[in-house]
């Protein structure tokens, strides 16, 4: 008879101090961790922030199978705008059906377009068209998720994690 003795690999996530002997809930992207091992969340707000991060990078018909999953967000720069503010609902359209249909534990509590360069807190990189403003809230929990989310001219799409600088007041 034989035994086998199953190695353990430990993983801490960058800039976190992370108890080792807590278990991981889930995996983030990117999957792109050199040891081999998939990056793992600890925390319900690390999760939520992939899972968010992937259903909006992700373009509808992308994911074998389940071809609705996903966002049209890198589609919506390159159709004829008829004026701004239907350019602006269509995108916000966009967001809030996506995590409505694909993730019905959060609700979306703020959403804001912005058109203009100079109000969308990134004058920094004037590739930038659009940028948007998202406040989502874990169903059940006082945990907010602000985020950032930057499309260029060019369809790339950048989403960042916020912090709080009197968003919505």
């Amino acid at each position: 008879m034989a035994i086998y003795r199953r190695k353990t690999i430990v993983i801490n996530e960058p800039s976190s101090s992370i108890n080792p002997y807590t278990k991981p809930i889930g995996v983030t992207i990117p999957f792109n961790n050199p040891n081999g091992v998939f990056f793992q969340s600890y925390t319900n707000r690390v999760q939520v922030f992939s899972n968010v991060k992937n259903l909006l990078l992700t373009a509808k018909g992308e994911r074998y199978m389940q071809p609705d999953f996903g966002t049209e967000l890198r589609f919506i720069l390159f159709e004829n705008i008829s004026s701004e503010d239907a350019f602006a609902e269509r995108i916000r359209g966009e967001i809030i059906s996506a995590i409505n249909t694909w993730l019905p534990y959060l609700s979306v509590k703020n959403l804001e377009v912005n058109l203009n360069m100079t109000s969308d807190g990134r004058v920094d990189n004037p590739n930038h068209a659009v940028g948007v403003k998202l406040e989502l809230q874990i169903v059940g929990t006082n945990i907010y998720l602000p985020i950032q989310i930057f499309i260029s001219d060019t369809g790339n799409l950048t989403i960042d994690e916020a912090v709080y600088n009197g968003w919505f007041s």
